[in-house]
This record gives structure tokens, C-alpha cells and sequence, in this order.
């Protein structure tokens, strides 16, 4: 029992010396946020939490968690890829088989050059590879992109699979048959849209689900369209094959939720 408070104490020490080194508050913070449940959602009240059982003060807590907060901010490519490389070292917690509404686009259409944009563990890559498609898929999660290698593997199936983020990755131009985006986690802006626009042939087709934003808000995850965005965006570019704004099961929630789903052919 002494040993344990002791050693409270002595962490708690190390946090309060601490709070004038910002990255050693991230990377404190970062060691907890890897041994939490994939399913925790209020990260926040969680690490506080934890902070006071290391008999911390509220002021010093109130501290600590404005520096991680800030720091969160500049630093969101870190936590996404954290978020999904723990995401996808576990137990499956979305739909692991491909996405519906590319099964159904693709069934009418001639294999060709596919791009699957946030691949994650490459479910929908693997379909399109084993109907004859000549696919690259990346994703930041190196996790993921273990997984879709390992499985083209064990599969037989050729697969160009890259750690790459939407940022930093060549989209080419005129390049690809069918691109998918399937819950990517892609700012609906410039200067990606145009990107991965350019990047299609012409007659090439887009499809896209994800789920839909509600709220309206300014501070709403920009890789979620608001009510028929994708139908601004798309519309002057490309042919609407598809269009559906819905309330159905989400790959990524597996319950109802608001989704949209496009089906485009670029002119």
C-alpha cells in the first residue's frame, strides 16, 4: 500500500514539474491515450480523471489539459494516425466487408485503375483486386496498411498499398477509372477536391459514402458534407448516377445513422 501511494506520489511530482514542458505533457498524455479502450469517446474527462487520481490539483489539471488541448489542435495528424493504427490492431469494430454501394456500382463496370482513398485494413481494395482491378490504396496508418498487405498476400491478390496522408499523396491527373471514398477522413475543400477530381479519367466514376453532418456547425469535422454539399460539388464536373441522402446502418457504427452516398461520372 505504501509503495503504491508512493509511487503516486512520485508521478504526480514528475506531472506538476512538468507543466512548463509542453511535450513532456504530450507524450505523458500519449502514453495513457494508448492503453485506453478504442471505445472511449470523452477522452477529456477521462484524463482528468486520471490526473486526479495522481493527486493532482484541480488548478494543475486545468493546466495540463489546456497544454494538451492546444497542443492537440497542431498536432491532429498524430492523434488520427494513433486513433486508427489502434483502431486497426484490434478487434473489428466496423463493417470489415465492402462497402454495398461500391459492390453495387462496380457490377456494371469494366475493371480498370482503382484508387481507394483512406484504405484503412483495404476491405474494399481487396473486392475491387480480386474482380481484376489494378488498385493502390493508401491510408496514414501504417496498422491499416500492414493489414491490407498481409491480406492481399494470403489472398493471391496484387495490391499497391501505401502509408501516405491525403496531403502528401500524388493523385496524378487523368490517372484512375474509380476512385473510392468511403468514410475517408478527407476535407470536402480545396485544394483535395479539385485533386482528386483532376485525378479522375474521364468517364472515370466516384463513389462515395460517409456520414453526413447534422449540426451545422463551423467547428463540424470538415470531412463531413453537410446536406447535398456533394451535390454542389459535384455537379458542374461530373454526371450524378446516384444520389441518396439516408437514415441506415453505418460501416463505421453499425447503427442508424445520417448517411451520404454519391455515385459520379467525371465528363
Amino acid at each position: 500500500m505504501y509503495s503504491r501511494y508512493l509511487s503516486i506520489l512520485i508521478v504526480s511530482s514528475s506531472l506538476v514539474a512538468a507543466v512548463s514542458d509542453p511535450e513532456r505533457i504530450w507524450q505523458d498524455y500519449l502514453e495513457w491515450y494508448r492503453t485506453q479502450p478504442i471505445s472511449l469517446t470523452d477522452t477529456r474527462s477521462a484524463y482528468r480523471e486520471h490526473l486526479r487520481e495522481r493527486r493532482l490539483s484541480d488548478a494543475e489539471i486545468t493546466e495540463i489539459t489546456e497544454v494538451i488541448e492546444n497542443l492537440s489542435k497542431q498536432r491532429q495528424n498524430q492523434l488520427h494516425r494513433l486513433f486508427f493504427d489502434r483502431t486497426y490492431a484490434g478487434r473489428p469494430r466496423f463493417n470489415s466487408q465492402p462497402n454495398r454501394l461500391l459492390v453495387e456500382t462496380v457490377a456494371g463496370l469494366p475493371p480498370g485503375r482503382a484508387l481507394d482513398i483512406h484504405m484503412g485494413q483495404g476491405r474494399n481494395a481487396l473486392y475491387l483486386a480480386s474482380l481484376g482491378w489494378q488498385v493502390t490504396g493508401f491510408d496514414y496508418s501504417e496498422e491499416g496498411v500492414r493489414a491490407a498487405r498481409e491480406a492481399a498476400a494470403r489472398q493471391g491478390l496484387k495490391l499497391e498499398a501505401v502509408v501516405a496522408r491525403h496531403e502528401d499523396f500524388d493523385f496524378g491527373r487523368a490517372r484512375w477509372d474509380l476512385v473510392v471514398l468511403s468514410y475517408a477522413w478527407v476535407p470536402l475543400g480545396e485544394p483535395y477536391i479539385s485533386r482528386i477530381k483532376e485525378s479522375l479519367k474521364t468517364g472515370g466514376v466516384l463513389v462515395f459514402e460517409g456520414l453526413l453532418d447534422e449540426s451545422g456547425s463551423e467547428a463540424a469535422a470538415p470531412w463531413l458534407p453537410r446536406p447535398n454539399q456533394l451535390l454542389h460539388l459535384f455537379l458542374n464536373d461530373f454526371r450524378i448516377l446516384r444520389y441518396e441522402d439516408v437514415r441506415a446502418e453505418a460501416d463505421w457504427s453499425w447503427r442508424p445513422e445520417r448517411i451520404a452516398r454519391l455515385v459520379a461520372e467525371k465528363r
